[in-house]
């Protein structure tokens, strides 16, 4: 036995010798001195089923029981999701049984009959969500107050799933006001399985910090071992007429029958990218059990089944009794611990490298390899760009740089103005009135809200005004208006997010759909919906209608989550790599092989390996092999221009564009003394993103957009070198 393992508590050893353990995992020693001493923050980074609960509650454990001395709350554990923390009381009841200390949860599901007994008697381990953790802290306060004087750990499980949310913003909120009341610092241990490096993320734990804060990473292991393969499939969308008279929903048949043929009569989880693609494949899946005369082993799994149907699928793979796939959305990134997955599957390209990464921690258990498979369709429809195949070409990039181990860095600060306001009006209602000034050192200058200067607060502060949300008193402090009176005593307020309001697509008077959006639309937008291209003709976010009219060329499904549509330009500038490589991938079939091959040899022909553009024979095409943030720029610069430029894959398109005006276009703007990115989004109709948005004023909504969905000095930056490649030609 190692020197670190005879520093734990005696029951906790009784409690390792009970399990069989004959040695701690690697994680599991490393965090055993940086908790015990209690003298900075941790980050504990290591792969799925390595161990980091035990790591961050076996010594955390011996730290509370060597100084126990009044009763209360010892450790905050803080999880994502409800099914996550029942899981996590199993394993933690269990190891608390040997040092006699109390493990409870707390969440909606939870009895009040327990939750009534640790009002009563505060003691032990706490496991709860930043929803359950809002109630309290607003109708709560005192009681969190007293409950809460010895508390000594904040354990955060799958931190990675609150970066760059608003959830996020929450959580770090919370616990700023937690260690308000106790009055003092709090360790934080935060437990995450995707960090490519876990330095940048220290900022994340906690904001305005003033010490350093210590990381713990398992080395890599040349034993994790991944199986990958792309398939690739030829998907062609016929025309509008076609599909009507054919009756043609989907292509993705294929997929369907490879899947069932791959993947059946083993535990498997297949993650798709929207909620009609994961019904479209179980429902085929569904018909081809029935076709074969085999029970069914394929069900759908998204946020909009019913709450039965979910926790139905979820049972029968924790059991793992029965061969089960599920085809879902993100809902299954993360959460329950299911015994035993076979296999991941992605069905078109990935979102990002972190979420591969994710998903890709869901398998490889018990000593199996993980196995990756992704079912890739290329879609046709006759234009040049489909061609370049930008879809394998960017999944090749992004599996690359995950065997890198290279994951997109945590999101930079936001001004999360929907959080601030829940946050102010809870801060409000926890103490029934509260100063401007003490609200922005409390939310702002210690808290999480670091963006916001005072002048920016106040004119948020006025926003709420407005809406009747918060009230001035006679001695000058706020206390909550009749509308806040009211938003908060709904159960709905303790959530920081929402989901995303429900828009009506309308064709010439008549309704072809409805999609939920949460983030920008502008009017010229195109985007494929049931199989068919259309162009944005008018919006109106009251009735909340999407006009449209028919649109002929190819164009992208509609992206209906902003963050989801974040590219990096890591992987962007990994594609251009790929296509200037001859390497052939050995995870490719025949098919990727040769979509990839094609689509170098459009690259080459196009003479791309030296500049940025080419001409079509329905305009120019640009590629700055950079991320989102830099396209989406660009396109806002040149529509500034009166250039229409559409966001397609990883280029933009210049429809109808003579090759002069893109000249006098790009010099006008590299003449511009400064640019203002507010004017550049003026003609976007709708910018509410977040639960709370619509109780903010236009102007600090787009003040926030430009922050995080610009990069103006990335866009010069391809600008400058567009103009010497216009010139020279």
């Amino acid at each position: 036995m190692s020197e670190s393992l005879d520093l734990l508590d005696n029951g906790l050893l009784r409690f390792i010798y009970k399990k069989g353990w004959n040695s701690l995992l690697p994680i599991q020693e490393a965090s055993i001195r940086p908790i015990l001493s209690e003298e900075h923050d941790i980050i504990i980074s290591a792969s799925t089923a390595s161990g980091k609960t035990e790591a961050a509650f076996l010594p955390a454990l011996t730290a509370v029981l060597k100084k126990k001395s009044k009763p209360g709350i010892s450790i905050l554990y803080i999880s994502p999701l409800k099914a996550l923390i029942n899981d996590q009381y199993r394993r933690l009841e269990e190891m608390c049984e040997f040092v006699n200390l109390k493990v409870t949860p707390w969440h909606g599901d939870v009895s009040l009959g327990r939750k009534h007994r640790l009002m009563s008697n505060p003691d032990g381990v706490m496991l709860t969500t930043p929803e359950s953790l809002e109630s309290l802290l607003l109708s709560e306060r005192k009681w969190l107050e007293n409950s809460m004087q010895s508390l000594s750990f904040v354990v955060i499980d799958e931190f990675h799933a609150f970066l760059g949310t608003q959830r996020g913003y929450q959580l770090q909120s919370q616990l700023n006001r937690i260690e308000n009341l106790v009055k003092r610092r709090i360790v934080r241990i935060a437990l995450s399985a995707t960090f490519s490096d876990a330095n940048g993320v220290i900022a994340l734990l906690r904001p305005n910090a003033q010490k350093s804060c210590e990381v713990i990473c398992t080395p890599k292991s040349s034993k994790d071992k991944l199986s990958v393969q792309i398939r690739g499939y030829d998907f062609t969308r016929q025309t509008a007429q076609e599909n009507e008279e054919q009756n043609k929903s989907s292509g993705y048949d294929e997929v369907a029958q490879d899947i069932f043929k791959l993947l059946r009569g083993k535990t498997n989880l297949v993650f798709c990218n929207s909620r009609s693609t994961t019904e479209t494949i179980a429902a085929k899946l569904e018909k081809l059990c029935a076709n074969n005369f085999v029970p069914n082993e394929f069900f759908p799994h998204h946020g909009s089944l019913a709450k039965n149907l979910r926790e139905d699928l979820e049972y029968r793979l924790i059991e793992g009794r029965w061969p089960t796939t599920a085809i879902c959305t993100a809902t299954l990134e993360l959460g329950i611990d299911i015994s035993d997955v076979v296999s991941i599957a992605q069905v078109d390209s990935p979102i990002n490298v972190s979420s591969l990464r994710q998903r890709l921690g869901r398998a490889g258990r018990r000593e199996h390899n993980a196995i990756l498979r992704v079912f890739l369709p290329e879609n046709f429809a006759g234009t040049m760009h489909c061609e370049l195949y930008e879809n394998t070409v960017m999944t090749i990039a992004m599996i690359e740089l995950l065997l890198e181990r290279w994951y997109e860095p945590p999101i930079e600060n936001e001004y999360a103005f929907s959080t601030l306001l829940q946050q102010t009006l809870s801060v409000i209602g926890s103490y029934g009135s509260a100063t401007a000034q003490q609200l922005y050192t409390l939310l702002c200058k210690t808290g999480p809200f670091v963006l916001l200067t005072q002048s920016v607060f106040a004119k948020f502060l006025k926003c709420l005004g407005e809406h009747d949300l918060i009230v001035q008193l006679r001695d000058g402090t706020l206390a909550l208006g009749l509308a806040g009176e009211t938003m908060v005593s709904h159960w709905d307020f303790f959530a920081s997010f929402d989901t995303p309001q429900e828009f009506t697509i309308e064709y010439d008077g008549q309704s072809i759909g409805k999609v939920p959006i949460n983030r920008e639309l502008a009017i010229g937008e195109t985007f494929l919906f049931a199989g068919k291209g259309w162009e944005v003709n008018f919006i109106s976010t009251e009735r909340k209608i999407i006009g449209v009219k028919y649109y002929p060329h190819d164009t992208d499904p509609l992206q209906l989550n902003s963050f989801g549509g974040h590219v990096h330009d890591m992987v962007r500038q990994r594609m251009r790599r790929i296509y200037e490589s001859t390497d052939i991938p050995a995870y490719l079939n025949a098919k990727a092989r040769e979509h990839l091959q094609l689509g170098r040899e459009t690259y080459a022909s196009l003479k791309l390996h030296d500049k940025h553009f080419c001409i079509a024979s329905t305009g120019i095409v640009l590629f700055s092999w950079q991320g989102d943030r830099v396209m989406r720029t660009i396109a806002y610069l040149l529509k500034k221009e009166a250039v229409k430029a559409s966001l397609y894959k990883s280029h933009i398109e210049l429809e109808f564009t003579p090759f002069d005006s893109l000249k006098v276009a790009v010099y006008n703007i590299l003449g511009y003394s400064e640019i203002d990115g507010i004017e550049l989004i003026k003609k976007l109709h709708y910018l509410d993103r977040d639960k709370n948005d619509k109780y903010i004023s236009k102007e600090l909504k787009q003040l926030a957009f430009v922050h995080s969905e610009l990069d103006i000095e990335g866009a010069i930056g391809f600008f400058k070198v567009l103009r010497r490649e216009l010139t020279a030609s």
